[in-house]
């Protein structure tokens, strides 16, 4: 099995090819044969930074990530296919640590995580970014750096990534120790994260400033750029990675009902502050009330015993009733505030010992 899958994980070729330092990269995304006509001899090509006279575009009214402005369709299927990575990297990790824990898995579902990465991120998805990284080299001097960087990462993900899936094959075959598969997979898991957070915080928002929308439209006419149905995610799963597809749709099952749990735990919870905080407002009331009523009692006494002292009298008898209600007040509040802290604290239990059990 382990041969048939690195057959077909080879990489194609692809119009990414980095051009050596201090030159200018030739266009990624462009077919060579479809542009030399629309050229005339003489001339060169002109790029989006040739018709404004610039190698960098000025901002652009809307910023990128801003929800008035509508995302290039190309861009959200990167930012998808991020989603979906993330949720197999999961699932990796979770196989893993099963691994580590000595207990039973299921080893077609280890192997085919591995050559789906191969097979799909590392073939399709990253060649795809290779290709738009390049139109960005191209518009944008500043950003060729961090873009030679992530295409460079690229061919060394996809070096990790056939390394772990012979671990897992000579693991499979019991010619490697579980200590040493959890130790390489665990490392290919933490580069992929840390590669994926590079690209959405700075290199997806520099693509949303330098590429207009000429470049997009002539990027989609790109064939290496065409969608292809993900072997995993697409509409049908393909036959070698039922299982590990299986295991996607049953860990996306126990999220939904944990997340059902956790949020009803947290409405019982808000409903029970709710009652703290009406109780306490009552008793609030009703102390208050009966100072006031107090206040008004001891006040006509000391009319009575005194026209002509009652003002003073009855001012400093008011501040100390006031006091004593304030002091009431607050003793009545950090009540409530300890009863909420018991609610919430009683919650985050519930919600800990669910995911214990859960766990076992």
């Amino acid at each position: 099995m382990a041969a048939k899958k690195q057959t077909t994980a080879k990489k194609p070729a692809v119009a990414a090819k980095r051009a050596p330092r201090g030159k200018k990269p030739a266009p990624a995304a462009r077919k060579p044969a479809a542009t030399a006509k629309k050229v005339p001899s003489g001339k060169k090509p002109a790029t989006a930074a040739s018709r404004t006279g610039q190698t960098h575009r000025p901002p652009r009214p809307a910023k990128a990530g801003d929800p008035a402005r509508m995302q290039p369709p190309l861009l959200k299927t990167l930012y998808a296919e991020h989603r979906h990575i993330a949720s197999v990297m999961q699932l990796f990790r979770e196989q893993l640590k099963a691994i580590e824990a000595g207990e039973l898995v299921d080893t077609h579902v280890v192997y085919e995580i591995m050559d789906y990465m191969v097979t799909w991120p590392d073939r399709f998805h990253h060649p795809r970014e290779d290709l738009i990284y390049g139109r960005v080299a191209e518009l944008d001097a500043e950003a060729a750096d961090s873009v030679d960087s992530l295409q460079r990462d690229h061919d060394f993900m996809a070096g990790k990534g056939r390394e772990v899936l012979r671990n897992i094959q000579l693991w499979r075959d019991g010619e490697l120790g579980g200590t040493a598969l959890v130790k390489s997979g665990r490392a290919y898991i933490d580069h992929m994260y840390e590669h994926m957070n590079t690209e959405e915080k700075l290199v997806f928002p520099q693509i949303e400033e330098v590429l207009a929308a000429e470049d997009w439209l002539e990027l989609a006419k790109d064939d290496q750029l065409r969608p292809v149905a993900d072997p995993v995610f697409g509409q049908r799963v393909q036959r070698e990675f039922r299982n590990m597809a299986r295991k996607l749709r049953s860990s996306v099952r126990r999220g939904v009902e944990r997340g059902t749990l956790v949020e009803w735990l947290a409405i019982e919870a808000v409903m029970e502050s709710l009652d703290v905080v009406s109780m306490a407002y009552e008793s609030a009331r009703d102390t208050a009330g009966e100072h006031l009523r107090l206040a008004w009692d001891e006040g006509l006494e000391l009319f009575r015993e005194s026209a002509v002292t009652a003002p003073w009298r009855f001012a400093a008898n008011n501040a100390r009733l006031g006091l004593r209600l304030v002091q009431q007040v607050a003793e009545i509040s950090r009540d409530a505030l300890g009863d909420i802290s018991r609610v919430n604290q009683e919650r985050k239990d519930r919600v800990r010992l669910m995911d214990s059990q859960a766990g076992q």
